[in-house]
């Protein structure tokens, strides 16, 4: 005859499963998004022409893990030269340098799709 605490240990054994696949779809999607993003940053970064282009310096970087993961996008020699691009600036010598994004269009495209994925991951659809 099953008892009270058979019923609980199924229950809390059915809520440990459903949070390990939950989990695991998480991270799966967090790292097909952020492959789509270098994808897209990689493409669309500007090219100088020269040998050791900047878009090949580009990578993600997994920190953490569960619900703790974090994928950094970023350009593992010339990071410091990013912003310069993202945002423009202005030259030694007075030329204004036009703004020329390549990241931030990249998550503004791909994540919405990401966190409504999640929402649907976590509903159980």
């Amino acid at each position: 005859m099953a008892t009270l605490d058979d019923f609980v240990d199924e229950i809390n054994h059915e809520i440990l499963e459903y949070s390990e696949s939950v989990k695991k779809e998480l991270e799966q999607k967090l790292d097909e998004t952020a492959t789509l993003i270098l994808e897209y940053v990689i493409a669309n970064t500007p090219r100088s022409g020269r040998k050791g282009a900047m878009a090949d310096e580009f990578i993600k970087t997994d920190i953490g893990e569960g619900h703790t993961k974090t994928i950094v996008i970023h350009a593992k020699e010339k990071g410091r030269l990013v912003h310069l691009i993202e945002f423009g600036f202005q030259h030694k010598n007075g030329k204004y340098v036009a703004a020329r994004p390549f990241m931030r269009p990249a998550f503004d495209y791909f994540t919405p799709k990401m966190l409504d994925d999640i929402r649907r991951i976590i509903r159980g659809n």
